[in-house]
């Protein structure tokens, strides 16, 4: 099966920075964690905590909490803002062992009447890139009357596809689009070969419940539109034009509707960044699969096709993925 391939030069492509990350941090880098507060030990909710310049910060959470990978042979300086308070830089950041709290003056230059300490930064927005292998399994044994078992053993063989996708963030909520794909082969028959080409679309919505220094934990809920493309052709590279007309290929489309709710649990990681982005993760996401249409809608290449017999699919939903976060 041709995903499996994939699957296994996606994980041999990230595995090994995911074992170096474990190592601590190296030369390339170290997290500098914190909190910001005032005076009064309130905390300061999206205030910029940036290495070298403004396109190279954090934002601390509702806690007043960040979390910032620095080099110190770089950038030798973090400096912490907050409109109407004096901004305040930090050295020597490779003597840091433990976590900062950081006390921001008011600025007295400033009226912060005008504008209110809430509004300094009122949003924050985000984006993930996601790419994953998603296990769902389907059962065609209904169809195999029509199909044959030598169709119908390949579909309900096809469990993965390896996909991506686009989310964007706004503080602790995220929605995406995913799109996925895989390819089933079966050659083992002496005068036909079986395609199966699977399509996965789906919308995603989720909460970080949460977001920690090193781990995420996100309660999610998806729509999946699963196609099924089924396509028997004969095995010889020729064939007349009489024999292709006797024995017309079947190509055929099963579409199904699939709900998820689940959780989705990362690792975070801020070294061996490939996309350079404020992290990247690896986890895992598991949860409650369910069809949400009852009979699929099948179509040939012109034609609208009627049928009875339903797609089963198991009710656990598994899958794998590595993220890339910029925040």
């Amino acid at each position: 099966m041709k995903i499996n391939h994939l699957f296994l030069g996606f994980l041999f492509l990230f595995l090994p920075a995911v074992f170096l990350s474990g190592q601590g941090n190296v030369a390339q880098g170290k997290v500098i964690a914190g909190k910001v507060v005032d005076r009064y030990g309130k905390p300061f909710k999206d205030a910029l905590v940036c290495r070298t310049s403004i396109f190279d910060c954090a934002f601390t959470d509702t806690d007043g909490t960040f979390h910032l990978l620095v080099d110190p042979a770089i950038s030798p300086v973090i400096t912490v803002k907050y409109f109407g308070y004096n901004p305040v830089e930090i050295d020597h950041l490779d003597t840091i062992s433990k976590p900062l709290v950081i006390v921001l003056e008011e600025d007295s230059t400033i009226n912060r009447f005008t504008v209110p300490r809430k509004e300094a930064y009122p949003l924050k927005f985000g984006f993930i890139a996601f790419f994953q292998v998603d296990f769902i399994r389907a059962d065609f044994d209904q169809f195999a009357s029509v199909l044959g078992s030598y169709n119908t053993d390949l579909m309900n063989a096809a469990t993965g596809t390896l996909g991506v996708e686009m989310a964007g963030t706004y503080k602790r909520y995220y929605a995406g689009f995913s799109w996925g794909y895989a390819n089933d082969y079966d050659g083992n028959h002496d005068s036909l070969d079986i395609d199966l080409n699977t399509n996965q679309f789906g919308l995603h919505f989720g909460y970080s419940l949460v977001n920690s220094k090193r781990f995420l934990v996100v309660p999610k809920v998806a729509i999946k539109w699963n196609r099924y493309r089924l396509i028997n052709s004969n095995a010889d590279r020729k064939i007349s034009v009489q024999q292709y007309v006797d024995e017309r290929d079947l190509d055929i489309r099963f579409n199904q509707l699939t709900g998820f709710a689940g959780l989705n649990l990362s690792f975070k990681i801020y070294n061996y960044n490939l996309l350079r982005t404020t992290y990247w993760t690896c986890g895992i996401y598991g949860g409650y699969c369910f069809t949400l249409n009852d009979k699929p809608w099948v179509y040939s290449k012109r034609n609208r096709l009627t049928t009875d017999a339903e797609i089963k699919v198991d009710n656990v939903n598994l899958g794998i993925h590595f993220s890339f976060h910029l925040e």
